[in-house]
């Protein structure tokens, strides 16, 4: 019965090292960025080339109407670009994910009409 157990444990470590160097363990997404920064990339550093405005969030504040207090008015592009936008400037933070007393990076876009 030993024997078996050493064989049956031994298939299974030899299996789980084949998986891991043939098909990877990490989601897509993270094993794109691990191997971005393995070879050097510079992507990352152009993601915040956009302008933007630094605001604290204070109680009841959301993403559209404090992008609206910086326009004084309506946006200029549409919310779902805001959103794209805001998460870019802020590493990926969600507009539903804001806090109260913390500064968050708001994109600025120029107005057509100006």
């Amino acid at each position: 019965m030993k024997k078996v157990a050493v064989i049956i444990t031994v298939a299974v470590f030899m299996y789980s090292i084949y998986y891991d160097l043939k098909i990877g363990t990490l989601p897509i997404d993270q094993a794109a960025t691990a191997s971005s920064e393995m070879n050097g990339s510079t992507a990352p550093a152009q993601i915040h080339t956009m302008p933007y405005e630094e605001k604290k969030a204070k109680s009841g504040d959301t993403v559209i109407s404090i992008a609206e207090s910086i326009y004084h008015g309506s946006l200029p592009v549409p919310i779902d670009q805001l959103i794209k936008d805001f998460q870019e400037l802020n590493n990926g933070v969600k507009p539903n994910e804001i806090q109260t007393n913390k500064e968050y990076k708001f994109p600025v876009y120029s107005r057509q009409d100006d």
